[in-house]
């Protein structure tokens, strides 16, 4: 049974952004460590903003892991070759892949919007670069950053055009401090996006500048604040997305949540509906739909493929909405393993195993 991953990584050089960046920003571009997940933006802005109070437990054993575990790949530099190889080695038949130490690219407080603009171009035309020997197996989401709306969605329109992308991600905190995503400061980018009919990911990664949740009850502790960016902040998007009506105003867009689990969400969206039937009108603007009704029509969950109340998640969202991903190479990920253990999972029919793994995924990516 093919496997199509919908949300794996690139191992990007440090040098990724110097090289590929507009001449005239290259000191300004991002500059990666060694730690292989913090750079610095713009010669003095620093990401990411956690730290972990264990070191020997943390990026020094991250490194470690990359480099043993992973050595096979680490060994080729993590190029397109590794890749087929690593699919190869865990039952993967194509693999959507999103960047690792890049998801800080633009995650910075303070950033200047041209700047963050020329970031992701950078970024874009070396993923499309990297997947297009191999694009039967691989395929790359382009980033769209949100400070400035009409340029995101030229940078999209650039990248369907002449880079031949599919889907774009963006990082579900709003940059710009109280314009929230269902604003119509917003809609420039969503209704192209829908154009296009191309697919919008929520893609986050702890420790943004960008008033992360927990950042002010935990600081820069990683762990608590790792726990709440993911499922915390999909929440806060989907409210947005759902009740704050851009689903509703853009029905051809294709929304997925990843990295955040879907336990929560049978609960969120009964949530969402209990709130919209009692504010309707009061608090909210009438939609055409409930916000329970609008995911199912248009969005998209990735399930961790070892989640135990998968079955339950299926039974209350119905199955054309989930998908799952390895996240690989990423420590929290599946790898070698996790695709082989899905498919032998006794809770699941083959056709829904079948749906999951590979149609719902091409239907959300729009490829065949």
């Amino acid at each position: 049974m093919a496997f199509f991953d919908v949300d794996s990584h690139f191992m990007e050089p440090p040098d990724l952004w110097a090289k590929h960046i507009e001449p005239a920003l290259r000191d300004r571009a991002p500059v990666g460590g060694n730690d292989r997940g913090g750079m610095t933006i713009d010669r003095h802005l620093r990401v990411p903003t956690v730290r972990w109070r264990r070191l020997a437990g943390g990026l020094t054993s991250l490194n470690e892991e990359w480099a043993t575990t992973y050595g096979r790949y680490d060994e080729r530099g993590w190029d397109p070759e590794a890749y087929v190889l690593a699919m190869d080695d865990q039952d993967i038949s194509r693999m959507a892949l999103y960047p690792s130490r890049g998801l800080m690219q633009v995650a910075a407080a303070g950033l200047d919007p041209a700047l963050a603009a020329a970031i992701v171009r950078a970024y874009n035309d070396w993923a499309a670069k990297f997947v297009a020997n191999v694009p039967d197996r691989l395929m790359a989401v382009g980033q769209l950053d949100l400070r400035d709306p009409a340029a995101a969605a030229a940078e999209a329109r650039r990248c369907v055009e002449q880079l031949g992308m599919h889907a774009f991600f963006v990082l579900p905190e709003p940059p710009l401090s109280g314009v929230t995503l269902e604003r119509d400061f917003y809609d420039p980018l969503w209704a192209t996006l829908a154009e296009l009919g191309v697919s919008l990911s929520l893609h986050n990664v702890a420790g943004t500048g960008l008033g992360q949740i927990g950042a002010d009850r935990f600081g820069d502790w990683a762990l608590p604040r790792i726990a709440a960016a993911f499922p915390l902040e999909s929440q806060l998007t989907l409210f947005s997305f759902l009740m704050g009506g851009i689903c509703d105003r853009h029905p051809g867009l294709r929304v997925v949540v990843l990295e955040s689990g879907a336990g929560w969400l049978p609960f969120w969206l009964w949530w969402l509906d209990e709130l919209y039937e009692r504010y309707v009108g009061l608090d909210v603007e009438e939609l055409s739909a409930t916000p329970g009704e609008l995911f199912r029509r248009q969005c998209f969950v990735s399930v961790e493929m070892e989640e135990p109340h998968l079955r339950h998640t299926i039974d209350a969202l119905g199955i054309n909405c989930i998908v799952t991903a390895a996240d690989f190479p990423h420590p929290e990920g599946s790898f070698p393993n996790g695709v082989r253990e899905f498919m032998a999972r006794d809770d699941l029919s083959d056709s829904e195993k079948e749906q999951i793994a590979w149609d719902n995924p091409r239907r959300l990516y729009g490829v065949d």
